[in-house]
């Protein structure tokens, strides 16, 4: 219980802060701003409820890919790396919380956060697709947001880990611009630099099956994967899938989130347990 002792603080310090007011702002302006521009396109008129709200979801995909790691990162980046800088952090431990539970707290705390301002955020985009619309698949839209908040709890998770690695808050500054540029831009670069040196040519008509699986491993590929493992049959039916490496399989996306999730986090714990503070 004593994380979730530290979790409840680091919730509560967010509140009075204004950062989950802030975040919740952003991301209803962000989901209503696109179930408006969703509507604007003339195909929406024209289908169901459930092929408007995959529209939709299509739509928010690709920017909450973009908006949902740098947010959880800056949440979590300075999380512990914070803490030991301002000297709180030996307070902190000198109550009955062991390290490990510092920084799991740490991480529901912010995943918290997150996840409030997306459920709030999305509940008014939920409401931005009914006013523009008029229809809507609600098992869709919510497993949608399950996805996306899974996406930042992953992120929180890379956050924290990386705090936990070092002691002070531009480090960690530094390593979360480095993560951001790494799946970002570089990922791609480097699988295209891969794709030529092993294949000798960068146009073919099918991509080879290791090239497929070094782009699904980021992220970003793994949140979009598990998003599509609850799209509606009608969209599955009209966009049939060749056959994919495992890797690369809609259903394997969950695994890789829970790598990226897991493994840095558990680096950062084996790393602060016995480092000096």
């Amino acid at each position: 219980m004593s994380a979730i002792t530290v979790a409840k603080k680091d919730f509560r310090d967010a509140v009075r802060s204004r950062v989950l007011i802030g975040l919740t702002v952003l991301f209803a302006l962000f989901t209503a701003g696109g179930a408006f521009l969703a509507s604007r396109l003339s195909e929406l008129f024209e289908e169901g409820g459930a092929e408007s709200t995959i529209e939709l979801i299509l739509a928010l995909q690709t920017p909450a890919g973009f908006l949902v790691p740098i947010i959880a990162l800056i949440i979590g980046y300075g999380a512990i790396a914070g803490e030991r800088e301002s000297g709180s952090l030996k307070f902190l431990l000198g109550l009955p919380h062991r390290r490990r539970d510092v920084v799991l707290g740490k991480v529901l705390g912010r995943t918290g956060v997150v996840a409030v301002s997306i459920l709030i955020g999305f509940a008014v985009g939920l409401i931005g697709l009914f006013a523009f619309v008029g229809s809507v698949s609600i098992p869709d839209y919510v497993a949608f947001t399950a996805v996306t908040i899974l996406f930042g709890f992953v992120y929180v998770c890379l956050g924290v880990g990386l705090s936990s690695m070092t002691r002070s808050t531009t480090r960690a500054a530094v390593g979360a611009i480095s993560i951001v540029v790494l799946f970002k831009l570089l990922w791609s670069i480097i699988a295209q630099i891969l794709l030529y040196a092993v294949e000798g040519s960068l146009l073919m008509e099918s991509f080879p099956d290791w090239y497929l699986a070094f782009l699904s491993l980021r992220p970003e590929a793994a949140y979009g994967s598990a998003i599509s493992v609850f799209m509606s049959e009608t969209s599955t039916q009209a966009s049939p899938i060749e056959s994919l490496p495992l890797v690369a399989e809609p259903w394997f996306g969950f695994v890789i989130l829970a790598i990226w999730a897991v493994v840095p986090l558990g680096l950062g714990l084996l790393w602060f347990d016995g480092v000096d503070l």
